[in-house]
């Protein structure tokens, strides 16, 4: 009996863990893969916050990148003086001289866009000592202001298209003469004056040392203003006397240029359309910029009033009404204007200049005019870059 419950709880116990040991093996659950995330932000954004001075001194970077100035200013003088014996032989007179000029140059250019500007001016006066019977006299030697803007695009290495827009008159009044009591007005401010506007290209050459810039405008208009009446009073009556009445002049006089290149049927203004070349040259030579040759060659051809003037001819002459009294134009000639300026810096703010200058105007006189400036003195120079 002992031994059957004996075997009895044997086969028991071999039971409960088997059963154990399936039951272990059917509720195991699988092994989970454990996985981590960064949630550290790992990008190289910029600061939000920036200093005044580093945005100051980012502005001032892009403003210097995109903007060229140059400012330069001369103050020359010159003295002449003979003694008596001297004088009494070749009649020269003993003169103080002094003229001061300006220039102003801009360019802004941001990306293919470019616009320059220019600001020149001059103006010298001289003082004339004569002998103890007469009275010294100032007279006016140099006065002329400029004003020049040009915008472009550029549409390669060497070319770019635009146009532009200048204005030319003078700073103080002209005379005819030194004498204060029967002295004329021959010239002032917008009288005359000279605005100029054309469309066209430009090449400008690659190689920096060969600075120069050609300016081909095909449509170009020249307009001539004298709005003074007592300047144009002036040259009528030395054209055609201060008593002649302009209701009597001949329809060719009429037409005839008498003032700055205008006539009585333009009254006060003149326009002119046509085509133009400007031809410009700025070199500095040396590392300290001792000698400095600008000049400027401008030409312009009114060909559009020359075929306007000879239509209204042909219409006035084949109206028989005027077989007695034809009416002819003169043909129109380019205008030229060359001037040159060299510019010699013995010192920083010590300077020799001289000036040339042809001009030649068929409208104004049917000669070549000239003018020769030769000034020691003072000069101030400055460059962003």
């Amino acid at each position: 009996m002992k031994r059957i419950f004996t075997l009895f709880t044997l086969s028991a116990l071999v039971c409960i863990g088997v059963a154990n040991a399936q039951a272990t093996v059917v509720s195991a659950a699988p092994k989970e893969e454990v996985t981590f995330v960064n949630k550290i932000k790992t990008d190289k954004a910029a600061p939000e916050f920036q200093s005044e001075a580093q945005i100051k001194a980012e502005k001032a970077a892009l403003r210097k990148e995109r903007n060229t100035v140059e400012f330069n200013a001369t103050l020359n003088g010159s003295l002449a003086h003979f003694n008596d014996k001297w004088l009494s032989v070749n009649g020269n007179t003993n003169a103080l001289t002094g003229i001061g000029n300006i220039l102003f140059t801009h360019t802004y250019t941001k990306g293919k866009f470019t616009i320059g500007s220019k600001i020149t001016g001059k103006l010298g006066y001289a003082y004339n000592f004569t002998s103890s019977e007469e009275s010294s006299t100032v007279s006016k030697s140099q006065d002329e202001w400029f004003i020049q803007t040009s915008p472009a695009y550029v549409i390669s290495k060497s070319w770019n298209v635009g146009g532009t827009l200048s204005l030319r008159s003078q700073f103080a009044n002209g005379w005819n003469s030194t004498d204060k009591a029967a002295r004329k007005l021959t010239s002032t401010g917008f009288a005359p004056a000279y605005l100029i506007a054309s469309v066209g290209v430009t090449y400008v050459c690659p190689n920096a040392k060969f600075p120069i810039k050609i300016n081909i405008a095909p449509l170009s208009m020249n307009a001539t203003y004298v709005t003074n009446s007592v300047v144009r009073d002036f040259y009528y009556a030395d054209k055609f006397g201060a008593d002649t009445d302009p209701d009597t002049l001949t329809p060719d006089q009429l037409n005839t240029p008498y003032v700055y290149g205008l006539t009585l049927r333009n009254k006060n203004q003149r326009y002119e359309g046509g085509s133009s070349i400007q031809i410009d040259f700025d070199k500095t030579f040396g590392k300290k910029g001792i000698f400095r040759y600008r000049t400027t060659l401008y030409s312009f051809y009114g060909w559009i009033n020359q075929v306007a003037q000879q239509s209204d001819s042909k219409k006035w002459n084949a109206d028989p009404a005027n077989a007695g009294n034809p009416l002819k134009y003169e043909s129109i000639v380019p205008t030229v204007r060359w001037e040159n300026t060299i510019d010699i810096k013995a010192t920083k703010y010590f300077s020799t200049q001289f000036y040339f200058q042809l001009y030649y105007n068929k409208a104004q006189i049917k000669s070549v005019q000239t003018q020769v400036v030769l000034g020691v003195g003072l000069a101030y120079t400055f460059k962003n870059k």
